[in-house]
């Protein structure tokens, strides 16, 4: 798309088609949240459909930062909306995580008098995207920094395997100007930046907090990029994610430009220590997980790559909140509940790794849906390493696709007697908090539609927040 076009003087009828597209757009919205809908991609969607040029116009001459990837783009999106705040920023953003067209659309219908003011505010549009959509729409989003967090497979039978889903990414950030922000540790997603070095800034993990290879680790990215040769490490993280090097062209992981380590890793926080320019700084994350650390370092990225100062934009990391799903914990009466969301092997893997060694496990609750966004495709429940991560006692088997997932645990290594499988989440969610220690806490490991349709549920009932908020 010709970004010129968009920046010239609009005529009388575009003028009324863009005004037809927004009262259109902020109508619906407004009515479908009036009967309780979460309304995050439909407005968008009628929008465009009477000005298909709308998301360009919009975001044109805007600072944009874009997040892409496969995990940890939601988390990374609520981080970096963190940082920006606490430097005095105006943010627009999507938290529901409605990272398509309409989505995007939606949401700056939602903040038309944020992205009025004038010049003097600094406003920041903060916008996770979809990996396919990315090629299609960063070009015309005309972003100032492009952030990809990583590369697992996910929803295969939508993006194939990891090369392809690389190459989206890749043609999406060919056709835009931005600079890339990618994953050091991660071999497709450093491989990005190669042929772009002016504009790649970099983030991973210190070789010192790195674990010795895994005889039983799962390497989806075992091959080089550029010549096809079998990687060799020299420390891991998780995954495939690591100190990574070819043997046959001398391709390696590149020099972080930020680098994190986590001290520690205790159930309700993330202690993080960062490096960059030799200057260092040290947070507490209230966010858990390892992988949550490769989360606030891509963040903490985007905005050094902005030109932000280092240490203040780092301290703003304590201020960070799980977004809705994803390592959210709230309380019923004297028991916890905690919401990890699991939509792929290395996913399931972190989550089950986090919930082993949990102190106050009290309980947990798999569920397993394979509607369109799960993508249809179940099979990748038996690349999990779930017969070195379970735990021990029964656990709760959920979702539409129950049935699949307790059989998975049977062969894992789970009696029939440990698992309690039924399609009502609502009737066994009840049964395992009766069942939960006090003061202990329930895991719940949804996929994608089962954490939207469980969190719903629970919402209206322990008045929690509305996820698009």
């Amino acid at each position: 798309m010709n970004s010129r076009l968009i920046r010239q003087p609009l005529s009388w009828p575009q003028r009324l088609r863009v005004g037809l597209a927004i009262a259109a757009g902020r109508l619906t919205s407004l009515g479908l949240r009036a009967i309780g809908r979460g309304a995050t991609a439909l407005p968008g969607k009628l929008a465009l459909g009477l000005d298909p040029l709308l998301l360009a116009r919009l975001t044109a001459d805007r600072q944009v930062f874009l997040v892409t990837g496969t995990n940890g783009k939601t988390t990374t999106v609520r981080m970096l909306c963190t940082i920006l705040k606490q430097n005095q920023y105006t943010v627009i953003t999507n938290p529901s995580g409605a990272n398509l067209d309409s989505g995007l659309t939606t949401t700056l219908l939602d903040h038309l008098k944020d992205l009025r003011q004038g010049k003097d505010q600094a406003v920041a549009l903060v916008f996770e995207i979809d990996e396919a959509f990315f090629g299609k729409l960063a070009a015309s989003l005309n972003p100032s920094i492009c952030v990809v967090t990583n590369f697992f497979r996910d929803q295969l039978d939508r993006f194939g395997e990891l090369q392809h889903t690389r190459d989206l990414i890749a043609k999406g950030l060919a056709a835009c100007k931005a600079k890339a922000v990618l994953c050091a540790d991660d071999s497709l997603c450093a491989s990005l930046g190669r042929d772009r070095q002016e504009e790649a800034f970099y983030f991973g993990m210190d070789k010192s907090a790195m674990q010795p290879q895994s005889a039983d680790v799962t390497l989806e990215s075992q091959y080089c990029s550029f010549c096809g040769a079998r990687y060799q490490y020299t420390g891991m993280a998780y995954g495939h994610l690591g100190d990574f090097h070819c043997p046959r062209c001398g391709y390696s992981r590149p020099e972080p430009n930020l680098l994190f380590r986590a001290e520690g890793q205790p159930a309700r926080s993330l202690p993080l220590s960062f490096s960059w320019r030799e200057e260092y700084c040290s947070v507490n994350v209230p966010i858990p997980g390892i992988h949550n650390g490769y989360n606030a370092a891509a963040a903490l990225s985007a905005v050094l790559a902005a030109g932000l100062p280092f240490h203040a934009s780092a301290a703003a990391l304590q201020h960070s909140a799980a977004a809705f799903g994803r390592m959210e914990r709230f309380s019923i009466g004297t028991r916890d509940v905690c919401l990890i969301l699991v939509k792929n092997p290395v996913g399931m893997d972190r989550a089950l790794d986090f919930v082993a060694q949990a102190s106050d496990l009290g309980g947990v609750m798999m569920l397993l849906n394979a509607n369109d966004p799960d993508g249809r495709d179940v099979s990748w429940i038996w690349d999990v390493q779930f017969e070195h991560h379970l735990p021990e006692g029964k656990i709760g088997v959920s979702g539409v696709r129950c049935h699949d997932l307790a059989l998975r645990l049977y062969y894992a290594g789970k009696t029939a007697g440990d698992l309690l499988t039924d399609p009502d989440h609502l009737s066994l969610f009840d049964r395992l908090l009766d069942a939960c220690p006090e003061n202990r806490c329930l895991y719940l490991l949804p996929n994608y539609t089962a954490m939207l349709d469980l969190r719903a549920d629970l919402a209206k009932r322990y008045q929690l927040h509305a996820f698009w908020r």
